[in-house]
């Protein structure tokens, strides 16, 4: 089940980065990776002539996993070598069916071996032989999403059609991301880094990492792509053939192996510049933001409408430039962990060709096993509180709110909030800001989840990736490759970080290195009714471009089938939302026009309080009077006082909502 949301999470100070001894065990005849160093929070891990290689701030470690944390993703299937490499963990183990896998986690496929893996949003990756992919995060968007990367070789997608309130499938790789609407298509990364999107049914937009200020590049149904390792996009051409093994034989023949593990390495070096910026902006947004959340509270203790209409859109924006940055820096930690892992490939079957660059790339490879912790890591201090924040107080987020089953709180909803001026966001960060795209959704009762996914959300799934278009498999080893570089090259030394791992910890127990004030202590939302959300995903009516049309269906608690909503604000006021408090993008409800109008009348004249008392007090019972059946609970520090009965239990009975899911009827029970 989820972990309550909305949790109070102390970014405090990030465990320095452990002792980096470098360690090669390569062969006879390999070349010994020396000049090892040590590295503490806040300086740079060199060996030999190497520079860059920026600190993560984390050290080595896998994460524990509680007991009601369910996995972003299940290998569903394995045939041959597969193995499996946990977030912040040094070493790979053996992989094998129904392994739960968590963001951050690797897998790789060894020579004729393949996997597949089924995604907690239900979508299918069918992995190649000799391949590694990585599990990415659901929160690199405020919309959630799952997400994966392709850090070497090939991987086939079958991505179901976006829910309403769901992001869209995003996939990482060296040279950017691809973005997905719903689709099946492929993705192939060779040995110098350049990637090919094809593309079998459906449409994606692919972004590269070098063409920030310009538009993806838009692949249909029967075409391809290329992406450059230096991140520049071509334009889509036609792609008619599912012919991956020839296209694989052909790049990696193209490779010369000196040239690209010093490219790699370069591209690891900046790669890591980069990612230290975007931490820097998105712990800079986690302060603004806890600042504001604070104001906002106090706002809606004290029932200033008028100090919250200021509060809410400087909030917005800064939600806004906190999912932007962290986009960012998700994907260049893919990218970096790409540039490592072909790096390594290349290394541990041609040692003797590359030993004096590997000595430089070495350390920068090692580093690669640290950034996606430290994503998880800000994932679960920031960015999990920021997306309660983001159906609170920002205009699209209330607008998805319903479609996830959260209700927001009668004040915040009381108030119109306006959709953030994309320059007044860009602004905010010296990084860059990816923008998350518009996707085209189906009603659908599939869950979405907003945080960790229920436990049991494998059982309930069956899976199967979609009929190839080929009369073979999607990918066919080609007979007679003329150039082994990686697939039919042998293996012939191996290496391993020798970062000093800490035990297991558990995400709640790791810091951030720089202290910031927490998020979501302030402004809590109550857990999602996951029945509501369902119906309101099936109900929503769509346009011709597959966008919800108009405002979805608000969350309604007087139809028993959720939980009553509680929605805390500041340190001692309580507000208990019975029906009709959520709101959609723009609107202010009937149901929070008392409030609105006692927080104008303090806000006009804050020295008289004994009329604005009064007022608040006819407000109040004229709010009662026309709304009856709205079951509240308010109290608000101006010893205003309605006394309504509760809002009656949630019922026992589980909810059958017909489609491939079965929702149960509340949240957590």
């Amino acid at each position: 089940m989820y972990r309550t949301l909305g949790m109070y999470v102390v970014c405090a100070a990030l465990v320095a980065a452990g002792a980096c001894n470098k360690k090669n065990e390569a062969t006879p005849g390999a070349a010994p990776a020396t000049g090892s160093a040590t590295t503490t929070a806040g300086t740079t891990a060199t060996t030999g002539t190497a520079a860059g290689a920026a600190d993560p701030g984390i050290e080595a470690g896998p994460i524990a996993r509680e007991a009601n944390e369910g996995p972003a993703a299940v290998l569903a299937a394995v045939s041959g070598t597969v193995e499996v490499r946990r977030v912040g963990d040094t070493t790979y183990q053996a992989g094998a069916a129904d392994m739960p896998l968590y963001p951050g986690d690797q897998l790789r496929t060894g020579e004729q071996s393949w996997a597949t893996v089924v995604m907690a949003d239900e979508s299918a990756i069918e992995v190649a032989e000799v391949s590694t992919v990585g599990i990415a995060s659901r929160e690199g968007s405020a919309d959630p999403a799952s997400s994966a990367a392709v850090l070497a070789g090939l991987a086939r997608f079958t991505v179901t059609a976006r829910a309403p309130g769901e992001g869209a499938f995003k996939v990482y790789t060296p040279g950017g991301v691809v973005f997905t609407r719903g689709t099946v298509y492929a993705v192939g990364v060779a040995a110098t880094g350049s990637v090919r999107v094809g593309v079998e049914s459906g449409a994606v937009d692919v972004q590269g990492l070098a063409a920030a200020a310009t538009a993806p590049v838009a692949v249909e149904a029967g075409h391809a792509t290329t992406v450059s390792a230096e991140g520049s996009v071509e334009a889509a051409s036609a792609w008619t053939a599912d012919d991956w093994g020839a296209w694989r034989a052909e790049a990696d023949g193209a490779a010369a192996l000196d040239a690209s593990i010093t490219a790699h390495g370069e591209a690891m070096s900046a790669l890591g510049a980069s990612l230290t910026q975007a931490y820097a902006d998105v712990e800079a947004q986690a302060t603004a933001m806890a600042e504001l959340e604070a104001r906002a509270a106090t706002a809606a203790e004290t029932q200033a409408t008028a100090e919250y209409e200021v509060v809410a859109p400087e909030a917005a924006a800064t939600i806004d430039a906190s999912f932007g940055v962290a986009a960012h820096a998700e994907a260049l930690t893919w990218a970096y962990a790409g540039r490592a892992t072909l790096a390594e490939d290349i290394y541990v079957r041609h040692p003797d060709d590359v030993k004096v660059q590997w000595q430089v790339v070495a350390p920068r490879v090692e580093a690669s096993v640290l950034w996606p912790k430290r994503f998880v890591v800000t994932s679960a201090a920031y960015l999990e509180p920021l997306r309660l924040q983001y159906y609170v107080h920002h205009p699209r987020g209330r607008a998805h709110a319903s479609l996830v089953g959260v209700a927001v709180p009668e004040f915040y909803g009381a108030v119109e909030v306006p959709e953030p001026e994309p320059a007044k966001v860009n602004a905010r960060v010296k990084s860059r800001i990816w923008v998350a795209p518009s996707v085209r959704v189906k009603p659908q009762p599939r869950p979405v989840w907003i945080a960790t996914p229920d436990v049991s959300w494998r059982a309930k799934v069956k899976v199967k990736p979609a009929p190839v278009r080929a009369r073979v498999g999607w990918y066919v080893r080609p007979p007679d490759a003329k150039a082994k570089v990686m697939v039919g090259a042998a293996t012939r030394a191996t290496w391993k970080p020798a970062l000093v791992a800490a035990p297991p910890a558990s995400r709640a127990s790791l810091h951030a290195r720089v202290k910031v004030k927490p998020v979501g202590a302030r402004v809590k939302v109550a857990p999602p009714d996951l029945d509501a959300a369902a119906r309101a995903r099936m109900s929503v009516k769509l346009g011709g471009d597959g966008r919800v049309v108009g405002r979805p269906a608000v969350v309604d608690h007087r139809a028993g089938a959720g939980n009553a909503v509680k929605g805390t604000v500041g340190a001692g006021a309580d507000a208990k939302a019975g029906a009709g408090v959520t709101v959609g993008a723009g609107a202010a409800h009937a149901h929070g026009a008392a409030a609105h109008a006692k927080g104008a009348a303090v806000a006009a004249d804050a020295k008289a309080k004994a009329a604005a008392d009064a007022a608040a007090r006819a407000a109040a019972d004229a709010k009662a009077k026309a709304d009856v059946k709205a079951k509240a609970d308010v109290k608000v520090k101006a010893d205003v006082k309605l006394k309504v009965p509760p809002p009656p239990p949630p019922p026992k009975a589980k909810v059958e909502v017909k489609g491939k899911v079965d929702v149960k009827g509340v949240l957590g029970k």
